[in-house]
C-alpha cells in the first residue's frame, strides 16, 4: 500500500509488473533467485541473493527512508531496491547508485525519523489491526486470543491458574538481563520506534518467522516486504511501545506495541531480533501486559489478537487466552482510546 512495487524507479531501468524469481541452478536453490528486467531493449539478467547481514538491513532502511521519509519519488520502487540491495547490478548501475546515495544518508542506529500524525489519524490508523471491521459489524476478522481478567485482583492470581510448564517459562522470562522502557506515541511528532534499531526488530523478526518454514527464494523476499510494510503500520499507529534493551549491551533487541480502547487492552504488534526470541522477551511482553490490565480498574479483557498458526493460538492458549470467534461481544471496544501521554481517556478521540 505504502511502496508501490510495479513503478519504475528510473526511466533506464524498467521493471515488468511483478519480478520472476526463479533458481539460479539445482545445486544453489536456497541462497541465489534470478529477477528478470529490461534496459530499453536489452535484456538484463539480475541474480538476488537471499542471505541478510546487517549492512542489507541498514541499505534497506536507508531506501525506504528516502522513500517514506523524505518522499524522494525514485526510491518508491521495492523491486529496484531488492535489486540494488541483494542483486549483482555492477556498481555504475542508475539502481545501484541510488542505493549507494540513500546508505550514505543513512540516519544514525537509534535517530528517530519517521512522518509526523496528528493522533486522530493514528487512531484511525490503528482500527483497521485492531479488527474494527468485525466490531463496526463491516466483515468478519479472524478468531482473537482473549484473557478476560475482571476475577483477577493481582497478576499472580493469573499465574496460580496457568500449567507448570507455563509458571516456569515466565519465570525464565523474568530473570532475563534486560530493560524494559515505556515510550507513549506522541501526538504530531515521529513515533519513538521509528528508527533503524526498531527496523532491525521487524525485519530479523519476520524473515525469522516466515522463511523457517519456507526455503523458497521467493519466501525471502515476502518476508521482507511483510517486515517493510508491518514496519509503515505500526509506526503510523497510536498507543505506547514497550522498549526491550540488553542490559549489558544496551542495545535495542525487541518492542511490543500496545493499544487501549475501551475497556480493552490490546497486543498489537511484537517484534523481536534473533536474539531476542532466544530470550523469552514476548513471554515478558505477556507478564507485563496482563500485570498491568489486572492493575487497572477500567480494563476488562487482554486482547492478544489473531494468530498466524495454529501452533501460535495453542501458545497464547495455554496463558489462559482463549481464541473467540464473536470476540467484540466480550472484548469492549467500543469507547475512547486511551491517551498514553496524559494517563487519560482521549475524550476527542476516536470513539467508534
Amino acid at each position: 500500500v505504502f511502496l508501490s512495487l510495479s513503478a519504475c524507479c528510473c526511466k533506464a531501468f524498467v521493471f515488468s509488473s511483478r519480478p520472476i524469481l526463479l533458481p539460479s541452478n539445482n545445486n544453489d536453490y536456497n541462497k541465489r533467485t534470478v529477477l528478470f528486467a529490461a534496459e530499453e531493449e536489452k535484456a538484463t539478467t539480475v541474480y538476488l541473493t537471499t542471505e541478510i547481514d546487517d549492512e542489507k538491513v541498514e541499505r534497506l532502511f536507508a531506501w525506504i527512508s528516502r522513500c517514506l521519509f523524505y518522499n524522494d519519488p525514485r526510491y518508491n520502487n521495492m523491486f529496484a531496491a531488492f535489486a540494488g540491495i541483494f542483486g549483482n547490478l555492477p556498481a555504475d548501475n542508475p539502481i545501484s547508485k541510488l542505493a549507494e546515495d540513500a546508505y550514505n544518508e543513512i540516519s544514525s542506529e537509534e535517530e528517530i525519523c519517521g512522518g509526523s500524525f496528528p493522533m486522530l489519524e493514528r487512531q484511525e490508523n490503528s482500527l483497521g489491526a485492531m479488527g474494527a471491521g468485525q466490531w463496526t459489524g463491516q466483515w468478519k476478522t479472524r478468531p482473537h486470543a482473549l484473557l478476560q481478567i475482571q476475577n483477577f485482583t493481582c497478576v499472580d492470581e493469573w499465574i496460580q491458574t496457568l500449567p507448570r510448564g507455563c509458571k516456569r517459562t515466565l519465570k525464565k522470562a523474568m530473570a532475563q538481563n534486560i530493560t524494559v522502557t515505556a515510550r507513549p506515541i506522541p501526538n504530531d511528532a515521529p513515533a519513538p520506534h521509528s528508527s533503524l534499531a526498531h527496523f532491525r526488530c521487524v525485519i530479523e523478526h519476520e524473515v525469522r518467522l516466515l522463511t523457517e518454514k519456507k526455503s523458497r527464494p521467493d519466501y525471502f523476499f515476502d518476508s521482507l516486504s511483510e517486515a517493510i510494510s508491518r514496519y509503515v503500520q505500526t509506526t503510523r499507529m497510536s498507543g505506547e511501545i514497550r522498549e526491550y534493551r540488553n542490559s549489558e549491551t544496551n542495545k535495542i533487541i525487541a518492542f511490543a506495541h500496545e493499544v487501549r480502547k475501551g475497556k480493552t487492552i490490546r497486543g498489537q504488534w511484537f517484534y523481536a531480533t534473533d536474539e531476542a526470541s532466544k530470550s523469552y522477551v514476548w513471554f515478558h511482553s505477556v507478564f507485563s501486559l496482563v500485570q498491568r490490565a489486572i492493575s487497572n480498574e477500567n480494563i476488562d479483557v487482554v486482547d492478544l489478537g489473531p494468530s498466524g498458526t495454529n501452533s501460535f493460538s495453542d501458545l497464547k492458549e495455554r496463558y489462559g487466552f482463549l481464541p473467540v470467534d464473536d470476540w467484540p461481544s466480550v472484548a469492549d471496544y467500543t469507547g475512547p482510546f486511551w491517551s498514553y501521554e496524559s494517563n487519560s481517556e482521549e475524550i476527542d478521540g476516536l470513539i467508534m
